[in-house]
């Protein structure tokens, strides 16, 4: 892979596309069309989404990219942290039991639940729906019931 030290003529939809906190795999197109670029504005982009980044397949590929730049953080280079999604029971109890009070249902509808926890809560349904892929509906079903 070349890597052109220029700007990218779409650069601020980058830019767009990579701060979108309710689609991974938005963050993850922008990470691969910013990684061909060297500029200061890609270079910035790649390294906040390699060390902030929640979903952990942006967060690697940013940082994968960065380690081809050879992009430094006061002249360390830049580590790939543990997966860690910052969500801890507490926060997914208090987001369910939002959208379960939202919706006033007694009996969960799934896909009048993932509606409104879209709506409530974009990144957190996100991260989810990356990390548990297939089973993100069991999930949400599991976690529903074991609501107080």
């Amino acid at each position: 892979m070349t890597i052109i030290q220029a700007e990218p003529a779409n650069i601020e939809e980058l830019k767009t596309k990579a701060n979108t906190k309710d689609n991974w795999k938005i963050r993850l197109e922008a990470v691969t069309e910013l990684a061909n670029y060297d500029c200061q504005k890609s270079r910035y982009i790649l390294t906040k989404l390699a060390s902030n980044d929640r979903v952990f397949a942006v967060k690697e590929a940013a940082f994968n990219a960065t380690q081809a730049m050879g992009i430094t953080k006061k002249g360390l280079p830049l580590e790939l942290k543990r997966k860690d999604i910052r969500y801890s029971s507490k926060d997914f109890a208090k987001v369910f039991s939002r959208v379960k009070r939202d919706t006033q249902m007694e009996e969960i509808d799934l896909d009048t639940f993932k509606k409104q926890f879209q709506i409530v809560s974009p990144e957190m349904y996100d991260v989810m729906q990356y990390e548990e892929q297939e089973n993100f509906d069991l999930w949400i079903s599991a976690s529903y019931a074991n609501l107080r």
